[in-house]
């Protein structure tokens, strides 16, 4: 990890339940870097409601606590991609980095998503229903 480590917040544990629903062998503390928190209110806070963009890491712990829908958004060389998605006033999305060469997860985006996409997604199988 960088050596900034110590501005990173712990926003959650990726647990080991969810990762063999999803078929990956990489459990951990995930971790919401400072950058991350500056994109999301940046890029996506006008979406989502004052209230949220003032507790980003209390959303995000909730949300990796509980998620309503899981899946993986892509897979590649360096990582996995893993999406949260939370039902609630707005349905919000948490995208999880999982980066096995350097052993750690982090946030990298969180933004709201519509039912349309939700249903799509779940269509085609890329998310699964959590519970």
């Amino acid at each position: 990890m960088e050596d900034r480590f110590c501005t990173y917040k712990r926003v959650g544990y990726f647990k080991e339940r969810m990762a063999e629903n999803l078929g990956v062998k990489f459990t951990g503390t995930i971790y919401a870097s400072p950058g991350v928190l500056k994109h999301i209110k940046k890029r996506h806070g006008k979406q989502l409601s004052k209230k949220i963009v003032g507790n980003l890491i209390e959303y995000m712990r909730n949300i990796i606590e509980d998620p309503d829908y899981i899946g993986v958004y892509k897979l590649t060389e360096k990582g996995i991609h893993i999406e949260l998605i939370k039902k609630a006033e707005t349905n919000i999305l948490i995208g999880i980095d999982i980066d096995s060469k350097r052993d750690y997860i982090y946030v990298s985006t969180m933004y709201p998503i519509s039912e349309g996409k939700i249903n799509n997604r779940l269509y085609r199988g890329k998310l699964i229903k959590w519970k």
